[in-house]
């Protein structure tokens, strides 16, 4: 097919695009500038999943959201809000809050079951009523407490820190074989002996946001520190929800950490029916969280600030028991500074804008225990999917019309785009987009100017040169596939015709010169009308001789029956010319036509000053003889034994003679055209 042919064009065009490829890839590889991009097409993926889920900032601080059904019913959070800030400081007791006060709304809430109470509250400093604190936090049996660790040396100087650091390293892991990763961090700072000692887990909270636009999307799960990896606060909860312990955690930095040997266990939320504690349970009763290198983990966010149950704190700081009442059993309970204001302000960027701190532990807890996992694909597989726009686009864009390019382009960026999102709404998977859309449309428009360059180069050249030889259908269709037109010499099957007039020394002087010209010009004008309305291409005018040929510059398999055709109507113009001539005191004229077929060199031939598209060869020369023939046998138009054999179905002819051209060995059988047959 014509159309999956490579032409010189389309080679150059296809190569073109493999070379922006190459440069592109490097840039996306070597350099960070397409990095904010790709970074703000996973935010807008996210917005255009849950563009509700933005919370919005009311009056006071207070923020309006809504549940999200992607959000987990058992992830709740007690929020330290406006309210409940206002509510204690009535009570001249203001934050942070004694620990008194926790304890207390600590006994209240462990009453009521809950699975797991998480407090994201550091304890740190020895403070009264830590005793009081530590006696419910045991009591409770199910309380987490989480510490920071320090990016840089800190000054502060605990006299137990020891202490501290011992009981911390009970719940550290093995270094992987063969890590060699750098530490990002200098100090740990854990919770108060009393209270680690209490507490049923504690772990890390540090988030790490994105330092270059400051937006958290990751949750790191394990940190190195001091030779060992330590557990985020977030993988605690995870594993005492699903019943497991250290053994049962396999980590494989840039791969994953695997939860193994999970129990087969159902587990009753609210009024619902028991359920497997695996969201997506599998024989292997396993789940493999994918991690990178340094064990960070991608969160698949829910939606906005206020996307998840949430309470004030307030209302559950009282005396009595919630052992009635199953709105917080098997829940996880997450206590944290839940206000957009004042001293409790504790906020970080999301991809869906401000949001507090514990709404990203809240939804890393949700991304594992719902084993809905973000999947990003690897440079490798981003720079496949660029090398298949890359083949894709070089081998369409140099065979379609600029206008169909465009549209072709457009629709691909839109689909790519609507796919990218679809592929991460309904499986979670990341794939590159802003890269394959920026190459897309840098492709498009480079090769576009080079055709718009070239093609314009192409179609003045084919105007000025063949705009005075040929059919204005000819010339047409050579712009729309300039290829047609091979530069320089091509040896091509043909048809030639040549036409002299008889006589035309002795006409001429019965004529002034200007009547002579003017005489000349209407025959030739009539003539060359006819080579044009059969697609003949006006090779040159010799005084008064004619040169034309068929099946080039355009391709034409029936180029032999077209000569054929225009040879008789110039015959039957000429007759009715001539009534008209003798009717205005004019001379007639009579002339000879040469028609022979076969092999010819066509093409630009000449200097470099002066070239012209013209036909070379020993059948040309062959027409030119048969032109010449017709004094010989009294005849109008002959043609060879190689033109009949291409027409003879259609025409009638009369066989003339054997003739001994010049040049060739055998005698050429040729013959006189007398008519078309019906």
């Amino acid at each position: 097919m014509e159309f999956f042919k490579f032409t010189k064009s389309n080679l150059i065009g296809f190569f073109i695009s493999i070379l922006l490829f190459i440069l592109f890839a490097l840039v996306y590889t070597q350099t960070t500038l397409i990095d904010g991009l790709e970074r703000g097409s996973i935010d807008f993926r996210f917005f255009l999943r849950d563009p509700s889920e933005r919370s919005v900032k009311l009056e006071d601080g207070v923020r309006m959201g809504r549940i999200n059904p992607r959000a987990r019913k058992d992830i709740v959070i007690l929020g330290i809000d406006e309210n409940t800030i206002r509510d204690f400081s009535d009570q001249n007791v203001q934050w942070p809050f004694p620990w008194t006060i926790h304890a207390k709304f600590t006994r209240f809430i462990g009453t009521g079951n809950p699975l797991a109470i998480f407090y994201d509250i550091m304890f740190l400093d020895h403070k009264d009523g830590e005793d009081e604190l530590a006696e419910a936090v045991e009591k409770a049996g199910n309380v987490f407490l989480d510490f920071p660790f320090e990016t840089e040396d800190i000054d502060t100087d605990y006299s137990d820190q020891e202490r501290r650091i011992e009981i911390l390293n009970r719940v550290r892991f093995p270094l992987q074989e063969g890590d060699n990763l750098k530490e990002i961090v200098e100090e740990a700072v854990p919770p108060t002996p009393r209270l680690s000692e209490a507490a049923k887990g504690i772990g890390f909270a540090n988030v790490f946001p994105d330092p270059r636009d400051k937006i958290n999307r990751m949750m790191p799960l394990i940190i190195k520190y001091k030779g060992w990896y330590y557990p985020n606060i977030d993988l605690m909860i995870i594993m005492h929800y699903y019943g497991i312990g250290p053994k049962d955690v396999e980590i494989r930095l840039g791969e994953h950490i695997k939860l193994k040997n999970i129990p087969k266990v159902s587990r009753q939320i609210g009024g619902e029916p028991p359920k497997d504690i695996m969201a997506k349970p599998n024989p292997e009763r396993e789940i493999i969280i994918p991690i990178d290198k340094y064990g960070f983990m991608d969160i698949n966010f829910v939606g906005g600030s206020g996307s998840f149950q949430h309470y004030p704190y307030n209302l559950f700081y009282r005396d009595g028991t919630l052992e009635n009442n199953n709105s917080l059993k098997n829940k996880i309970l997450l206590v944290a500074a839940y206000a957009s204001t004042g001293i409790a302000t504790d906020e970080k960027k999301s991809p869906y804008g401000a949001t507090f701190g514990i709404e990203h532990h809240a939804n890393a807890l949700n991304t594992v225990l719902n084993q809905d996992f973000l999947y990003r694909f690897g440079t490798v597989e981003n720079i496949l999917i660029m090398l298949a726009i890359a083949v894709f686009f070089g081998f369409l864009l140099t065979r379609l019309s600029i206008v169909l390019s465009l549209a072709i382009t457009g629709a691909f960026t839109v689909g790519y785009a609507v796919v990218a999102y679809l592929i991460f709404d309904m499986n979670s998977v990341i794939i590159g987009m802003a890269g394959p859309i920026i190459q897309t449309g840098l492709t498009f428009s480079v090769l576009i100017a080079y055709r718009v360059l070239t093609e314009q180069r192409e179609k003045k050249y084919i105007r000025q040169t063949f705009s005075k030889f040929v059919s204005k259908s000819v010339v047409d269709e050579l712009l729309k596939d300039p290829e047609k037109v091979k530069l320089g010499g091509e040896k091509k099957v043909l048809t030639v015709l040549f036409s002299d007039i008889r006589g035309f020394t002795s006409i001429s002087e019965k004529l002034t010169p200007e009547e002579l010209v003017e005489h000349l010009n209407e025959y030739l004008q009539s003539m060359t009308e006819i080579v044009f309305k059969y697609n003949g291409t006006l090779d040159k005018y010799v005084g008064d001789e004619i040169m034309a040929f068929w099946g080039a510059p355009a391709p034409q398999e029936d180029h032999a029956l077209l000569a054929c055709r225009a040879s008789l109507e110039m015959m039957e113009a000429l007759g009715k010319m001539n009534e008209q001539w003798i009717s205005r005191g004019k001379p007639k004229l009579a002339i000879g036509i040469g028609l022979n077929s076969g092999d010819m060199v066509v093409g630009n031939m000449g200097s470099a000053s002066r070239m012209d598209y013209t036909l070379m060869g020993d059948n040309v020369n062959l027409g030119a003889r048969l032109e010449g023939t017709n004094k010989v046998y009294g005849t109008n138009i002959i043609v060879s034994e190689n033109t009949y054999e291409m027409v003879k179905d259609s025409v009638v002819v009369r066989e003339l003679d054997l003739i001994r051209v010049k040049g060739k060995e055998l005698p050429v059988k040729i013959f006189e055209l007398m008519d078309m047959k019906q």
